[in-house]
């Protein structure tokens, strides 16, 4: 079975580094604005383009990233439980190579593919597994009928799948379901 696997929200925390990088480039948002509810926060105080400008610098930088804690057993488990495991992410496509190699330094492990494209949604099919944090992603594998799971977050809450505290849990419930 395939499980396709998020990154920014889900292997890494992408809102922590991006919140003070677009405050240091934008100072009209404000530094207090903690984690919004909205998944299109940001077009309260800037443009499309100055929002993922930012967030492509953070995709370049992301080696010294560290992964969120649990990633490197995740992957573990789902090897163990024979999934095949496509890494994917809304980010450039010349950016997979940065990508892969975040994922080999930190021994997130082995994996099938890698995938960076603004439209990860053909990627997934009927039945398979989708570990993400977008509401969009979410609602569209609901519809094909996969096993979903993300990390709680505001922006996800209340969502079909099953939501998870941190990947420790998702961990367990994976290595439960699988037993």
């Amino acid at each position: 079975m395939r499980a396709i696997v998020d990154v920014d929200g889900t292997l890494v925390d992408l809102h922590t580094p991006l919140m003070e990088l677009l405050s240091r480039l934008y100072p009209e948002i404000p530094n207090d604005l903690g984690i919004s509810t909205d998944w299109d926060w940001y077009k309260k105080y800037i443009t499309d383009e100055q929002f993922y400008a930012a967030v492509d610098v953070l995709h370049e930088l992301q080696l010294h990233q560290p992964p969120l804690p649990g990633a490197d057993i995740l992957f573990k488990i789902l090897n163990k439980h024979q999934f095949e495991i496509i890494v994917a992410s809304h980010r450039k496509p010349n950016t997979a190579h940065i990508l892969s190699a975040w994922l080999i330094k930190n021994k997130l492990a082995p994996f099938s593919g890698v995938f960076t494209n603004h439209n990860k949604l053909d990627l997934i099919q009927d039945g398979c597994m989708v570990i993400d944090d977008a509401p969009k992603t979410i609602d569209y594998a609901l519809q094909r009928g996969c096993s979903v799971f993300y990390l709680n977050w505001p922006w996800n809450k209340d969502k079909g799948g099953q939501g998870v505290s941190d990947l420790y849990q998702l961990i367990g419930v994976l290595d439960n379901a699988k037993s």
